[in-house]
C-alpha cells in the first residue's frame, strides 16, 4: 500500500470522527513531554537505555462517552543505536567475537509521527461534574504514519544513509532491490493514566510502543553487498559505510562476504520505537449537554 493511501485513510478517519462527534461535550487539547527509544538491529533487538532521547507531542482528544475517546497525536522524538553497545571483541575464549563487533555500525534519526488513536478508559471519566477528581487508567491503539531518516558520522561528517544504498539497493548487482521508504505506517499501542487536578486540567503519564512497517529505521535490514559495486554507484562514502568491518580488521580486508547477513533479526521482522512521557491537558466544556455513560 502506498504512503498516500495511509495519509488519505487517516484524514478520512479524522473527518468521519469529527462529523460524528462534533456535538460531543468534552474536548481536550494537551502536550506530552518525555522520552523516545527504539528496538532493532542496532539495539540487539532489546532497548539500550543509554540511547534514550527527549520526545514531545501535541494531541487532541474527543471524550465522546465516559469510557471511550479518540485522540489525534502529532509527536516528535529521536532514536539511535550503536553496535559498540553490544560488541564482544575476539579473545582467547571467544576468538570470533560477535556480529556486532565486526559489523561496527551506528545511526541516529529524528522521527515524526502523526496518528489517530482510540482510547478505552478502564474507569469512567465523569466529566459531567466540575467537582469530581477522577483517576482514569486507559489503554489505546491506533494507526498512523512515521517519517524517519537514519544518519551516521564518518570522518567527522554526518551523512544520510538511505541515499547511499548501503545494502546495494539500486546498484547494477541489485537493481531490483529498491531503496526503502522514509515514511511508513506505524501502529501505536500503549497505556496511561490521568488524574483531574482542577476543573479544567488533567495531569497524566502515557507510554506506548510503535510497531512500524519498516526494518530500516536503523538502515540495517538485509545482506552485505559488494562494497566496490556500492562505491561505483554512490561514491566512496557509500562504499565505506556499506561495510565498516574494514575499520576493525586493520588490513584493508572485509570480515564479511557478499550475501552475508547484515541483519540478524530473530524476534521481530520490523523495527519498533517507543514514546513515553508526562501529559497535561485542558478540557473545553460544551453547554447544555452531558457526556453519555456507556
Amino acid at each position: 500500500m502506498q504512503i498516500s493511501k495511509y495519509i488519505r485513510f487517516i484524514l478520512i478517519l479524522i473527518l468521519v470522527l469529527n462529523i460524528k462527534y462534533t456535538n460531543a461535550q468534552f474536548v481536550e487539547i494537551g502536550i506530552l513531554g518525555g522520552a523516545s527509544n527504539y528496538s532493532g538491529d542496532l539495539s540487539n533487538e532489546s532497548v539500550a537505555f543509554k540511547e534514550t532521547h527527549l520526545a514531545a507531542a501535541l494531541f487532541g482528544r474527543y471524550n465522546f462517552t465516559n469510557k471511550w475517546a479518540v485522540k489525534g497525536f502529532a509527536g516528535y522524538g529521536k532514536i539511535s543505536g550503536d553496535d559498540k553497545n553490544y560488541a564482544i571483541s575476539p579473545s582467547s575464549s571467544n576468538p570470533d567475537g560477535n556480529l556486532q563487533y565486526w559489523r561496527n555500525l551506528n545511526f541516529n534519526s529524528h522521527i515524526f509521527e502523526f496518528s489517530v488513536q482510540a482510547e478505552y478508559n478502564l474507569l469512567p471519566n465523569d466529566l459531567n461534574s466540575y467537582n469530581t477528581r477522577p483517576f482514569i487508567p486507559y489503554i489505546f491503539a491506533g494507526i498512523g504514519i512515521v517519517n524517519f531518516n537514519p544518519k551516521t558520522t564518518i570522518n567527522g561528517t554526518e551523512v544520510e544513509l538511505q541515499p547511499l544504498g548501503t545494502e546495494g539497493q539500486g546498484t547494477t548487482s541489485n537493481n531490483s532491490l529498491k531503496k526503502y521508504d522514509l515514511t511508513v505506517y506505524s501502529v501505536p499501542i500503549g497505556f496511561g493514566f490521568r488524574q483531574k487536578i482542577s476543573e479544567a486540567f488533567f495531569l497524566g503519564i502515557e507510554a506506548g510502543v510503535r510497531f512500524t512497517g519498516s526494518n530500516y529505521l536503523d538502515d540495517v535490514g538485509g545482506q552485505y553487498a559488494d562494497a566496490t559495486v556500492v562505491g561505483a554507484a554512490y561514491g566512496a562514502k557509500a562504499q565505506a559505510l556499506s561495510d565498516r568491518s574494514i575499520e576493525r580488521t586493520g588490513n584493508g580486508q572485509s570480515h564479511f562476504l557478499e550475501g552475508d547477513p547484515r541483519s540478524d533479526r530473530k524476534i521481530f521482522t520490523k523495527d519498533l520505537y517507543f514514546m513515553a512521557g508526562i501529559t497535561i491537558s485542558y478540557v473545553f466544556r460544551g453547554k447544555g449537554m452531558e457526556c453519555p455513560n456507556f
